[in-house]
């Protein structure tokens, strides 16, 4: 019994730790946006669509937070793409 509530109780405390630092659990690895003009822009974990701006918001290299509209993008690859 004792092995069954562990989990049911880690779990609720996971979910507000993730909800109050969403940057802990996001992705870091380096991503690359593609843009309908041909240019690419390199940014640091994957881009996050705001459906409420139509922007993609993303971190630089360089790590400043940036946003670049959705009807610019051709696509979103990652590093290894």
């Amino acid at each position: 019994m004792r092995a069954l509530l562990l989990p049911l109780l880690i779990l609720p405390v996971l979910t507000l730790a993730s909800c109050s630092m969403p940057g802990l659990l996001a992705s870091t690895a380096p991503h690359k946006i593609k843009l309908k003009n041909g240019r690419e822009v390199l940014c640091s974990g994957q881009p996050q669509y705001e459906e409420k701006t139509g922007y993609y918001r993303y971190r630089t290299t360089d790590h400043r937070d940036a946003v670049i509209r959705a009807d610019e993008v051709a696509g979103i690859l990652g590093k290894d793409a």
